[in-house]
């Protein structure tokens, strides 16, 4: 269902190109619906911003009543991604489109105002320049009796589909923001920061959207900060693999650092009082040995007699690892994802963050060589540490 008819191209009284928008003929006879038609004039006139297309007059004509619009030679954006028209293979040029759109509802947010259509065939856009120029705007049709409200599943709140009355109609257009998002940088890459940004902008729940447009501008910004940082963590990662394969190459006859180091433990705890026994698997001290390993190695093992044992301090040495690394880094990632350095372009912010990622990296791997974990292991495991620090200060930044 439609709520208007679509836009034609026609020219004004001083011969000016302009677009014309008529009232649905289904619903041109309902005095409601006439009354919302003449409420989208007189609000939309009010509206001046570079992303929204204009509003110039409310007029007649042999066919009745038309609003005047302004012309731009432009296309949807649905069409003009199908007909090849732009090209959104690039995340910047996802991002441009993004932030225009942003800024065009953030502007009617201002007023009052809640789109609440937003969505690709509504998003006028240029082929060269791509500025944007939202259009259809439905709210003065949201609260018709009868209802003429149109809703399109895929880019509509899911609340539209259940509540008479919005509670937060501007929630509403946070989530189709957050869709619309979703379709523009599935052309590029929809990496992990674009879609932690998706996720929350298309929660089911109003309340846990973002509460402006600008929170999600913000978030928007800061997820490029969050993509490098993953980036680089791939490639001290990638280079840690290409490390390890060329000294197991250069070393593969030694093979004594590689003798299961459950047996070393298991030698040592015999060595030890009864009364610290107990006490060996529960603290980081525990596993620092001061017997010598060299003189525990050389003593005969039996074949795996002491596989459970090992793969207790296999378990615990990585908790230890991880609850050591958070312990060692969460004052590292708050000093790199800061309010001032979320302010920096993408190559100040590289450079700022380099020798607190190398800071990361050191410790990394003397953590591991403490708990005698196998390199590419504690490489793994700190990735997952930096993670879940970056998404915490990330949420600490928004909320500030």
């Amino acid at each position: 269902m439609k709520i208007t008819e679509p836009l034609t191209i026609g020219t004004y009284k001083d011969k000016q190109k302009i677009y014309i928008k008529r009232p649905c003929k289904e619903f041109a006879a309902i005095e409601a619906y006439r009354r919302a038609f003449a409420e989208e004039w007189e609000t939309g006139k009010q509206c001046t911003h570079p992303n929204l297309l204009r509003y110039l007059a409310m007029d007649k004509d042999d066919k009745g009543e038309y609003i005047a619009m302004e012309y731009v030679a432009a296309l949807p954006l649905h069409r003009a991604v199908v007909e090849e028209s732009i090209n959104l293979h690039t995340e910047s040029q996802a991002r441009k489109i993004m932030m225009q759109l942003l800024d065009a509802v953030e502007y009617l947010h201002s007023k009052g105002i809640s789109h609440l259509n937003i969505r690709p065939e509504n998003i006028l856009i240029t082929r060269r320049a791509l500025d944007v120029k939202l259009a259809h705007p439905a709210g003065s049709y949201l609260n018709c009796e009868p209802s003429f409200f149109l809703i399109k599943e895929k880019y509509s709140a899911p609340e539209l589909f259940h509540q008479e009355e919005i509670q937060q109609p501007t929630a509403c257009d946070i989530y189709s923001l957050g869709k619309v998002m979703e379709f523009l940088f599935s052309f590029s890459h929809l990496s992990i920061g674009i879609q932690q940004v998706i996720r929350r902008a298309t929660d089911k729940h109003p309340e846990k959207r973002y509460a402006t447009v600008g929170q999600l501008r913000k978030a928007l910004k800061q997820s490029c900060y969050t993509d490098w940082g993953v980036s680089l963590l791939k490639g001290v990662a990638v280079i840690g693999v290409l490390t390890l394969v060329y000294h197991g190459i250069k070393d593969e006859n030694t093979t004594e650092e590689s003798i299961h180091f459950a047996q070393e433990v298991e030698m040592h705890r015999k060595e030890l009082p009864p009364s610290n026994k107990a006490e060996l698997p529960d603290e980081a001290t525990s596993y620092t040995l001061s017997t010598s390993t060299d003189s525990i190695l050389r003593r005969q093992q039996t074949p795996n007699a002491h596989d459970e044992k090992a793969a207790e301090y296999q378990q615990t040495a990585e908790r230890i690892f991880k609850k050591e690394f958070r312990k060692r880094a969460e004052k590292v990632i708050n000093g790199i994802y800061t309010a001032q350095n979320m302010t920096l372009d993408d190559a100040d912010f590289q450079k700022q963050s380099l020798t607190s990622f190398s800071q990361l990296d050191k410790i990394q791997r003397e953590l591991g060589e403490q708990y005698h974990l196998d390199p590419a292991l504690s490489m793994r495991l700190s990735s997952e540490v930096i993670s879940e620090l970056t998404t915490e200060s990330m949420k600490r930044l928004q909320k500030d």
